[in-house]
This record gives structure tokens, sequence and C-alpha cells, in this order.
């Protein structure tokens, strides 16, 4: 289950059950933090919480903040400066500053009716879609609040046209990104007043398509369900692609003649083709590769990968060079992989750099961990 799921499940049972909570989020990050901008936590009247926003040195401050805004019944912005010695006197060193936005959460505010109810439905419907929050307005004149759905629909406002129109152009630029980030944004008005608006993206979870169900294939769907991956096993043979070799992942037992019918790949789904067998991989490639996929790994050497292509060519099946792009021939980061549990770890790993637009190189020497090393690829139109 994703935190993100998490997080929506437990703000429902919460206000099912009746119990007043507060949701933190981190909407601000400058240097160092163990979380990023996005990472939340729910705390109810009894100090009872669910995720996580630090590596476990705010928590504590932050569940009695909650008592405050419970209390009051207003939304509160709160930044830490994380000393780079001692937080907390727990010795963990975290240099930089966090900013969390800690908003009490009322039945009112979870129906579908209103953008966060829809953003909360999105989550639970693994959907993508991107909630707006203004961050420093006054309390008495209510929250500000737009969501954007990935189909283009808006519910909500912000309090102007001005703002959401510019809201709703950021929103849809994100939501073509693979992997968007969830960010503050400076909007100033015509009076020169500024206005933070806390992007709060939601892209639901990696979609992996593993095309062949040899024995290789099984930690490569382990890893896949381990990090919530939603998973697919493609195989026509029915004493290899079971339940009992492949527990918890979608199994389709079919022949790539049929692939057309009952395959759909859509604009997040991560394709790793390895059939060991030339010519279901041939097949295979003939179908995936014009798809919207954002990545298809192909097992194997390069010279059996062009040995294919070059075969499929013959038969009069060309790709265009965007198609090509996406080919990642051999598969894996360059970690030295041998066991079939080594090169499951690499192959998930390259669809990890790939997805959030990294190069998956050392961190070692790296002035910062979380800037992409290239740039992030795009949903395909």
């Amino acid at each position: 289950m994703t935190e993100n799921l998490q997080i929506a499940l437990a703000i429902e049972e919460a206000v099912r059950s009746g119990r007043q909570i507060v949701l933190a989020t981190v909407v601000k990050v400058k240097g160092s933090a163990y979380r990023r901008e996005g990472a939340k936590m729910v705390i109810d009247e009894q100090g009872g919480t669910c995720g996580m926003i630090s590596g476990g040195c705010l928590e504590p401050d932050v569940v009695q903040m909650a008592e405050e805004v419970i209390s009051k019944g207003v939304p509160l912005n709160k930044q830490y400066v994380l000393d780079e010695d001692v937080v907390w006197g727990l010795g963990l060193g975290c240099p930089g500053t966090v900013d969390l936005y800690l908003e009490p959460v009322a039945l009112e505010d979870t129906k579908p009716a209103g953008p966060f109810g829809v953003w909360l439905a999105c989550m639970k419907e693994k959907k993508a879609g991107i909630l707006g929050t203004v961050l420093n307005e006054k309390a008495e004149e209510g929250r500000g609040r737009i969501f954007v759905s990935e189909e283009g629909m808006v519910t909500g406002s912000l309090g102007a046209f001005m703002l959401d129109e510019w809201f709703v152009g950021i929103a849809k630029r994100k939501l073509e990104e693979q992997a968007p980030k969830s960010e503050t944004k400076l909007f100033t008005l015509p009076d020169g007043e500024n206005i933070e608006i806390f992007t709060d993206v939601h892209v639901p979870p990696i979609e992996l398509m593993i095309f062949g169900a040899g024995h290789d294939a099984i930690p490569l769907a382990n890893i896949s369900r381990t990090l919530g991956w939603q998973t697919t096993v493609i195989d026509p043979r029915p004493a290899y692609n079971d339940d009992q070799r492949f527990p918890g992942v979608n199994r389709i037992l079919i022949h790539p003649s049929s692939f057309q019918e009952k395959v759909s790949i859509g604009r997040r789904t991560y394709v790793v083709v390895m059939n060991h067998h030339l010519e279901r991989d041939q097949e295979t490639l003939k179908f995936v590769l014009p798809s919207n996929a954002p990545y298809v790994g192909v097992l194997g050497p390069r010279s059996r990968r062009i040995r294919m292509l070059e075969a499929l060519e013959k038969e009069g099946t060309i790709f265009a060079p965007l198609c090509m792009e996406r080919v990642y021939s051999p598969v894996g980061l360059d970690i030295g992989a041998v066991s079939p549990e080594e090169i499951a770890t690499s192959i998930a790993a390259e669809i990890l750099s790939v997805r959030n637009g990294h190069s998956g190189g050392f961190l070692h020497g790296k002035e910062a961990i979380h800037q992409p090393g290239f740039h992030a690829c795009r949903i395909n139109k």
C-alpha cells in the first residue's frame, strides 16, 4: 500500500469514527531533510499518528502542535530550523529548514463535492491529480483550495480567477510528467501581494508489466509488489504463470497474437521483456514499442536485441526514433548483478531512476541528492 493511500484511508477511518484529526504536510524544504515536500502525517485527538514527516525528530513536537490546531480549529504554518549537529537533543544531523502546514480535517472537508474530498478519492482510486492550497491566508477568510485531475476536471477555487487559471496551467504541465514533485509556488497579485500556493501532487504507483514468467521474473515481481507497484505478469504457459509462483500480482495467460485485444499499456506502464524465447520476445517488442510505455527494458545482450529488431525490420516493422529512445537494453543498472535476485534489483532501480529523472549513479560526493541527473521524462500523449 502506498503512503498516500495509507493517509487517505486513515483520514477516512478517523472521520467516520468521529475523531478529531489534523493533517500535517511538509510544504517547503531548504537544505537537507529526511522527507521532502508532500510528506504527510495524520494526528488524532488522542495523539495517535499515521505517516511520518521526518526521520523521527519532528514528530513529537508536531503531535503537540496538533493539539493547538484541534483546539482552535484553524490551520497553522510552522517552520522548523534543523540544527546541523543536534536536533531536539537526539543527535540527528539534518541541517536545513522544514515548513509544515497543519490543518484540521472535518467531515465536511472529506465530502466528494469539495476539492479535498475529490483529492482523497483520487488517492483511493489510484488516479493522478493535484491539490492546490493557499498557505498564507487569514484564518477567518477560510481555506482557498482547488483540485485538478489528470483528465482536466477542476473542483474548488483559490479565491480569484487569475489564481485559478495560473494554478490549472501549472497542474496540467506537472501531470504531463512521469514523476511530478509537490512544491510551494509563489503568485504575485496585481497589487503586489505575494500568495503562496502549495501544489500537492499525487500520481498512482508505477505499473510494471513483465512479459515472461521464467524463474528470473519471480524476484522482479516480488520486488515490484514490495515497492507497492501494480504488477502484471504476462505469459501463455499455465505451468509457469500461476498464483503459486506469482502471488498477489495480476496474471494474464495469453499468446502474443492476442495482445492487441487483451493487454492495455497505459502512459505510466513500465515494461520488461524477459520471455527467454526469441520469437515471443520479437512479437512482444512489436506490440510494446509503439505503445505509450515510457520504458521498455529488454533482457539479454545488446546483440540479441539488434538481431530481433533486424528480423522485425525484414518483416516490414520499423520503429520510429521516439520508440527506440524508450528501449533500455541491456536492462538494469550496472551494479555487477549476477543472480536473478541481483538482476531484479538492478532492473527495479533502473525503472525508478528513469521514472524520477535521475542518472542512477553514486550519491557519494554529490552536493544534493534530490536533483535529477537528466530531464524527467514526460508522459506520451
